[in-house]
């Protein structure tokens, strides 16, 4: 990775105008590494574009840069383009512009499971996050961490450590995390808006969603669907983390929250370690961590919905040695 690593930094440094985005439906490290390059790149005299197709989760609308993402689809090319937290192309969406337009791709990730796509690959599954990679990039290319930066690495880090309560956390995001409170970012602060501040629906959803608790052994599931949606008055967005929920009970190994889509079953999974979800999802074209991944079980056009459920609960009770 050094090697890829040193050209990245040579292409920035030699390019004026770069596009900055990250997978679609943005999570806090996602958004917060993203907005981390941006203002650095700008820091730097750069000319930059943040690209979101679904913007900035409404309860992390107060980060400084969210204001100036933009949904609409580039058309002007740009010298190069920097995809944060994506370990695989379809994860962009299919509206994302093609090569003519983005130039090359530079890929900042810390997935373990992954299918490689960008032209240079900043890849380091042991990151805690993708901020701790953003950091490193930005400190080589001269960019001190200001009060902007800082807040946005904090968001990255505290979204993908749990508060730095995962395995992952290690000295270098402690480290970062100190270095962004010295630089102006206050937790509380962060908390109180990010998480303190939840709209009523988001508690409705909970309640609603824990009715369908169901306990096989080592793994809890957890249902969501479009009534439980509309009896809530959510959107979809406020179930993020409610597989916690499921992996947080006593004698668990695996919760996930099974999402009815019309496509088919998504399923966010949680393990507590000893379980490598990450692996899991990768036999069902997802992917993601050891602790933490997604993928989703299409169901064909017409096909039943429980048959589809019931196949991705087996492979997970058969994964867990449970039959």
């Amino acid at each position: 990775m050094m090697e890829q690593f040193d050209d990245a930094v040579k292409l920035i440094r030699e390019g004026k105008r770069f596009l900055v985005t990250a997978h679609t439906n943005p999570d806090g490290d996602a958004l917060g590494s993203m907005l981390a390059t941006a203002h650095g790149l700008r820091a730097l005299g750069k000319e930059v574009v943040v690209y979101s197709r679904d913007g900035a989760p409404a309860r992390l609308k107060f980060l400084p840069g969210t204001a100036e993402i933009v949904a609409k689809k580039p058309k002007e090319k740009f010298d190069a383009c920097l995809v944060h937290d994506c370990g695989d192309l379809k994860l962009l969406g299919e509206a994302f512009p093609g090569r003519e337009i983005t130039g090359p791709l530079i890929v900042l990730d810390h997935h373990a499971s992954v299918r490689p796509f960008g032209d240079l690959e900043l890849r380091d599954s042991t990151a805690s996050a993708v901020g701790v990679i953003v950091a490193r990039l930005l400190r080589v290319l001269g960019v001190a961490i200001d009060k902007p930066i800082a807040e946005c690495l904090w968001c990255s880090l505290v979204s993908d450590t749990g508060w730095f309560r995962y395995p992952a956390t290690d000295e270098e995001t402690l480290e970062l995390a100190r270095q962004c409170v010295a630089a102006g970012a206050v937790p509380w602060e962060f908390a109180a808006r990010a998480e303190e501040e939840q709209p009523v629906g988001r508690l409705r959803l909970l309640a609603v969603v824990l009715q369908t608790l169901e306990i096989r052994g080592r793994l809890a599931l957890l249902q969501l669907d479009d009534e439980m949606l509309a009896k809530a008055g959510a959107p979809p967005e406020m179930a993020e983390n409610f597989a916690n929920h499921a992996r947080a009970l006593e004698g668990i190994e695996v919760g996930a929250l099974l999402t009815r889509t019309r496509k088919g079953w998504n399923a966010s999974l949680r393990s507590k370690g000893n379980f490598d979800v990450g692996a899991f999802a990768a036999k069902f074209d997802g992917g993601g961590h050891r602790g933490a991944a997604g993928c989703t079980l299409p169901v064909p056009s017409g096909g039943d919905y429980t048959a589809a459920r019931d196949k991705l609960i087996a492979a997970l009770e058969e994964a867990l040695g449970q039959k």
